[in-house]
């Protein structure tokens, strides 16, 4: 495995990453970054949770010259959340370089995003649609855009958007470098590939590498009668911290959000039928914790990328092993283990043993937690992570570094640089660790970093409940300082 710095990445870059948290590149941004770094045009089939925002949103900044004001890159994505998502993603890489993101998406008015591009933005995340209405305004000009990248290209496809991807390439220059990311690689994927690319370089993750490590594969045989019934109970055993349940259809996702609600259970649905504000306000309060079950459609969940979600329920089995994949992708991210559950009816364990064929993993039938925990065979990684857990309650008993009079000290890794001050430090330790305001002894803001000094039992919470978060949009690592 190569570090971010053997990858050719700049300094700036490499300091954003390292505030980041990000230590290794994933195996697709391994793959891809180099060859992006070297102009050529590259292909790489994966699903979300990969890491391939990273793998063409590193080099795509490392491209784009700060002295010009013109539009020098683009990003087209299938749909309004996947735009944002990408967008705020490109920032955070782009801290410590003078570089104008914009982000613009239908439900958005174009007389607020018009002036931030004439502003001069030069990287433009966008919706195809916006796009295309924007170009015909000529609010967007494409001449000067090298770097274009496709993300999630078979979705634009499922959604229409093909024709119009097409004519927004061509207005590109010829000399334009062109990244295509997608999940799948349909005939029409392929085509447009073969017509628009130049001798690209195919990078591919296989769903092995997705699936057999980090999630835990279960099904749940019932009859359709029962189906819900069985749901509920699972529900109740795995007790999920924040679980999608995907159904096969928009009416089947509304339905069975009104089951669970009745059935007095904390839930929302999330599909197309619903108005764009309705389905923000679903993703903001499922994003924030604040929702812990989400009920789905493949269309209106695609681009939805929640670090915590510990279950995937597929309550409809796919109709084929990419979407499974795709699916249950979006738990057991880097460096978490996640649980996908499978519900089918006796007609459907054929479908379930082909997908298990063909993602080449296996899909063992559901048990209990309790009764998991007692028939759990301790391969070699398990032991390695009993070893770590084990490790790690050590240094849980060893005391804590502290400050002044017995306080304990913290780092905070933001500082005046990031437009971070005492008072959202204390803000963040009173609402977020619900930490007293009289247990914050001292809070020093310096320019990349911060320190704060606390009650050691306040401070075990603050580094608890803080540590991963965000804080005015930006990720924060809180830990004890080693001094």
């Amino acid at each position: 495995m190569s570090s971010f710095r053997e990858l050719g990445l700049s300094e700036q870059i490499l300091t954003a990453l390292d505030e980041l948290g990000f230590e290794e590149p994933t195996p697709i941004q391994e793959r891809a970054i180099p060859p992006l770094l070297q102009g050529y045009d590259v292909i790489g089939q994966a699903q979300t949770g990969t890491g391939k925002t990273a793998a063409f949103g590193l080099p795509l900044l490392q491209y784009v010259d700060p002295s010009s004001d013109e539009l020098q890159a683009i990003v087209l994505t299938p749909t309004r959340e996947l735009c944002i998502q990408v967008t705020q993603a490109l920032r955070s890489y782009a801290e410590h370089l003078d570089i104008e993101i914009v982000a613009v998406f239908g439900g958005q008015p174009i007389a607020q995003q018009a002036p931030r591009l004439r502003a001069g933005a030069q990287v433009v995340v966008a919706t195809v649609g916006r796009v295309m209405d924007l170009i015909s305004r000529h609010i967007i000009v494409l001449t000067a855009a090298r770097f274009v990248v496709l993300d999630e290209a078979d979705e634009m496809l499922d959604l229409g958007f093909i024709d119009d991807v097409e004519k927004i390439l061509r207005m590109c220059p010829a000399g334009r470098q062109t990244a295509l990311f997608s999940a799948t690689m349909p005939a029409p994927i392929a085509r447009l590939a073969e017509r628009h690319m130049f001798h690209p370089v195919t990078i591919k993750v296989t769903p092995k590498q997705l699936t057999v490590d980090a999630i835990e594969q279960a099904y749940v045989v019932t009859s359709a009668r029962d189906k819900v019934k069985r749901l509920r109970e699972v529900l109740r055993a795995e007790d999920p911290e924040q679980a999608i349940i995907f159904c096969r259809t928009k009416v089947g996702a509304a339905r069975l959000d009104e089951q669970l609600r009745a059935a007095g259970l904390r839930c929302k649905a999330l599909h197309g039928d619903m108005s764009q504000g309705q389905r923000d306000g679903v993703m903001i309060q499922f994003k924030e914790h604040k929702l812990p079950i989400l009920v789905a459609t493949d269309v209106a969940a695609r681009g939805l990328d929640i670090e915590h979600v510990t279950h995937v329920i597929n309550f409809d089995i796919p109709g084929s092993t990419e979407t499974y994949v795709h699916r249950i992708g979006r738990t057991g991210r880097v460096g978490r283990t996640g649980r996908a559950i499978t519900f089918i009816t006796p007609d459907q364990e054929r479908d379930l043993q082909r997908i298990a064929r063909e993602a080449k993993t296996t899909i063992g039938e559901w048990e209990p937690p309790e009764e998991r925990l007692e028939h759990a065979p301790r391969p070699r990684r398990r032991e390695r992570e009993r070893d770590r857990d084990r490790e790690g309650e050590r240094e849980e008993r060893k005391p804590k570094p502290a400050g002044r009079n017995g306080l304990a000290k913290l780092f905070v890794n933001r500082g005046r640089r990031s437009g971070i001050d005492q008072d959202d430090l204390r803000w963040a330790l009173e609402e977020g660790a619900v930490v007293p305001g009289d247990a914050i002894k001292r809070i020093e803001v310096l320019e990349r970093f911060s320190f704060v000094e606390l009650p050691p039992a306040e401070a075990e919470l603050a580094v608890d409940r803080l540590d991963g978060t965000k804080l005015k949009g930006k990720q924060i690592r809180v830990e004890f300082a080693r001094s």
